[in-house]
């Protein structure tokens, strides 16, 4: 933990006990005064120098490249997206000669949301033979959008997103190249899958907010900072604030929002950067606390012996595993494959995977079928579980001594850090998994028997909550009224097949 006698202990204390009393699970906290770090705190096993997912975070970066692009004369704010996609079939809507760069960047296109297309396949030719919307036009929020930016850059500069912002903005910045998901064409994903550390995205945010400038060296163009902070579009949700280029303006700040809590905020009364990672924030717990708890910390002074209780309130919060007292029976040796039942369930909507669902759903590349071929093994001190998706052999090592054990996965080609420990309740081996550089974890409850096993899966973040929080945002389930309610109970009952057991059985 890093604190200095800048911010108020107080109300950072204030803000966690706030997050905690909602089960919001905090990762990580950065504040910066002045270009200064003030306060950093990151919760085990989560650290500064692990990238995290950003979800829609994602979006600001998209759009610094977009600025970059126009100031090199690549694009112009008015350039058609048919212009720009001429090679592309479209229907015949007089609405294209109006559709232009800055509508896409303000999330105005009045296109269809494609919610079941979304981050697969091609992305273009998917937004292009969709229908515009006959009614609620104007402003809706939209991976699909944001996706049209990102490949207008990548055509106009013939390279992807991450090898174009590699020269102009990460490497002036100190940042490491990041992992950022694509599509089966190779183009980075414009709405989400942009992986960053905690300090790169402050020093983003910061960057912008003093015009583009770090260490007196013009990094983003100075005219990019200010215009794509500045409400362009008013928004149905909250009338006295809106969107810019793909950041959010509310009071005269700007902020970088993504899904479940990860956010960049720059609060400009004080001068100060606040970002945030964190866990599962499915309502606005974590919004209000961060607008209305956080401000408070740079206008009241710090006091000894509330640090004291921070700090020991922050070490209790460090994720502990449970050793594990007794060792399982498990049948190892055997390879055991889903039973016929359990993987027609599983195939109603996304593949099975002992890796949460609400992470291998939002990869632009996925596995299409079931895991397979799972097996174990077992040592004094590690529990082993190793499987297939599709061409992917995926290992995990679970810890049995207390101690966690880290593993890393590739699926699809994205690389996962995987925390894990095991323990035994009631009975049954319980496992507890987290891929690191993501939000999410995954609990899973074995119970072995000499030719089968059963396996029960609670993800954090919650698959159901997960898939019905974007259907519902996304307007695939039209606001109908009173019958949305029930189209949304209809969506969540489908969803939570993902969530009954599912019984494996030995070749």
């Amino acid at each position: 933990m890093v604190t200095k006698a800048k911010v108020s202990s107080k109300r950072i204390l204030e803000f966690y006990k706030e997050l905690e009393k909602h089960n919001v699970e905090n990762h990580g906290l950065i504040m910066m005064q002045n270009g200064e770090i003030v306060f950093e705190n990151y919760v085990y096993p989560y650290s500064a120098d692990m990238p995290h997912t950003l979800f829609s975070v994602t979006k600001s970066i998209v759009s610094t490249a977009a600025g970059f692009a126009i100031d090199e004369g690549l694009l112009s704010l008015n350039d058609k997206i048919s212009d720009i996609f001429g090679e592309y079939p479209r229907d015949r809507s007089e609405e294209w000669e109006r559709l232009t760069l800055r509508h896409v960047l303000t999330m105005q296109s009045n296109k269809e949301f494609s919610f079941t297309q979304d981050m697969t396949g091609d992305y273009v030719g998917t937004f292009m033979k969709a229908p515009f919307r006959k009614t609620a036009k104007g402003f809706l929020y939209s991976n699909n959008d944001a996706h049209i930016v990102a490949a207008a850059v990548q055509k106009v500069a013939g390279m992807n997103l991450v090898d174009y912002l590699m020269p102009r903005l990460f490497e002036p910045l100190g940042i490491d190249k990041p992992n950022w998901e694509t599509n089966f064409l190779d183009e980075n994903i414009g709405g989400t899958g942009c992986y960053l550390k905690l300090r790169d995205l402050a020093k983003i945010c910061q960057c912008y907010a003093d015009g583009g400038k770090w260490n007196g060296e013009q990094i983003i163009p100075e005219w990019w900072t200010k215009t794509a902070t500045e409400i362009k579009v008013r928004h149905s949700r909250d009338k006295e604030n809106g969107y810019g280029y793909m950041f959010w303006i509310f009071d005269g700040n700007f902020s970088m929002d993504g899904m479940f809590g990860q956010r960049v905020t720059y609060l400009k009364e004080h001068n100060a950067v606040i970002a945030g990672f964190n866990s599962c924030v499915y309502d606005n717990y974590f919004s209000e606390a961060f607008e209305k708890i956080l401000p408070k910390a740079f206008t009241e002074t710090c006091e000894d012996e509330w640090e004291v209780e921070l700090a020991e309130y922050l070490n209790s919060l460090d994720h502990k595993p449970i050793k594990c007292n007794k060792l399982p029976e498990i049948p190892t040796g055997k390879i055991f494959r889903l039973s016929p039942a359990s993987n027609a369930l599983a195939k109603i909507m996304f593949p099975a995977s002992l890796i949460p669902r609400s992470l291998t759903s939002s990869f632009a590349k996925r596995p299409k079928s079931n895991l397979n071929d799972v097996s174990f093994s077992l040592t004094k001190d590690v529990f082993t579980v190793r499987w297939t998706e599709e061409e992917d052999e995926i290992v995990i090592n679970c810890g049995l001594d207390g101690e966690p054990r880290m593993s890393e996965c590739s699926i699809k080609g994205y690389v996962y850090k995987i925390w894990a420990y095991a323990f035994m309740k009631d009975g049954k081996l319980n496992a507890v998994v987290k891929p690191i550089n993501t939000l999410a974890t995954q609990k899973i409850t074995f119970d072995f028997s000499p030719n089968k096993v059963k396996l029960k899966f609670k993800g954090t973040p919650s698959f159901v909550d997960f898939i019905a929080k974007n259907a519902d945002q996304s307007d695939f389930i039209k606001n109908s009224g009173a019958v949305k309610p029930t189209l949304m109970k209809v969506v969540r009952k489908a969803l939570s097949t993902t969530e009954m057991p599912m019984t494996f059985r030995s070749r």
